[in-house]
């Protein structure tokens, strides 16, 4: 495990969200259309987005802090709720025109059958630019890690992107970047990015087939980009990480998995939280795997807790022994 006796103080900036369910039973058909009718018994709303990264930094313990901009709407209204639900410091500016993005999910049992999107799509403005990138020069010494979630949904236009791993970069403060699009180039310069496998095949124009391609694209992601570090997230096969310019695939956490929502979210969060303690690439990337596999036995956009990761390692360390000796661990 990674050194947690500190908490970091972690800066998440990127599309913020409400992740909406409205959950129930389907039986039947309507009789005005060929749908089915499902009978809402629960309705629950959740941070999801970069506010699923919050989420999950503020769970495993990080002091987090968020940066972004909104609608001037009733879900901006819920979504600063949400945020002060799990204490963070939020610096949000209301944009007139702009939608606060919100996902509603309609459930039945265990399947969604549904899902309906309000949201806006396009760039912020100048002026809000202007406004988050003041705060973020007069908060950046607080900060150990600054987290970008990027969903393509406009706050984290070239410029901006930019301007923060720039201005980062000359304070000694990691970036670590979810990134959205096939574009990478707003991202260079930072500490870290993490595609997926598809993603980096993209990026890179090269196919990844087998190890040795697989570090061909980790040596052009680090090159091109000028990043620190190198990873690709490869889903079930777990994390390939470039060091030195060797190649380390470190395996996933065996498991079964009940729903893949926010893994994403889950890795970018423990990765930023690892790295902004200090701890190794090597050390935040098993960390991360350990994080991801207890969320993905989970329903839904969850979250993750030290105890939980703990709790799993010990289960993962028994296992390890009892395969490796053969013995039965009492």
């Amino acid at each position: 495990m990674i050194n947690i006796e500190k908490k970091p103080k972690v800066l998440v900036i990127g599309d913020l969200m409400i992740d909406s369910y409205l959950m129930g039973s389907c039986d039947r058909i309507a009789t005005d259309a060929p749908i089915p009718v499902v009978d809402i018994t629960k309705e629950e709303s959740v941070l999801g987005g970069a506010g699923n990264v919050i989420r999950n930094l503020a769970s495993l313990g990080a002091k987090v802090s968020v940066m972004s901009v909104v609608g001037s709407d009733d879900n901006a209204k819920l979504l600063k709720h949400l945020l002060d639900e799990i204490q963070t410091k939020s610096f949000l500016i209301e944009q007139k025109g702009r939608k606060t993005s919100k996902k509603t999910r309609i459930v039945a049992g265990n399947s969604q059958v549904f899902r309906f999107d309000h949201e806006s799509k396009n760039n912020i403005s100048f002026d809000n630019v202007k406004s988050l990138y003041s705060k973020l020069v007069e908060k950046i010494n607080a900060y150990d890690a600054i987290l970008l979630a990027d969903y393509g949904k406009g706050v984290l236009t070239k410029d901006f992107t930019e301007k923060i791993i720039a201005y980062a970069n000359k304070n000694n403060v990691k970036t670590i970047v979810d990134p959205y699009g096939s574009d990478y180039t707003k991202y260079k310069g930072a500490t870290l990015i993490i595609p997926n496998k598809e993603e980096a095949q993209t990026v890179t124009n090269i196919e990844i087939s087998n190890d040795d391609r697989l570090l061909d694209a980790l040596k052009a992601m680090k090159k091109e980009f000028d990043t620190e570090y190198a990873i690709i997230t490869l889903a079930e096969e777990g994390i390939a990480v470039l060091k030195d310019n060797k190649l380390s695939v470190m395996p996933t956490v065996p498991l079964e998995v009940f729903d893949v929502t926010g893994s994403g979210d889950t890795v970018l969060a423990s990765i930023g939280f690892s790295l902004g303690l200090n701890n190794s690439i090597y050390e935040s990337v098993e960390f991360a795997n350990l994080a991801t596999g207890v969320v993905l036995r989970k329903t839904g956009t969850a979250t993750v807790s030290i105890d939980e990761i703990q709790s799993d390692q010990v289960y993962l360390d028994r296992k390890l022994i009892e395969k490796n000796l053969a013995c039965k661990v009492k």
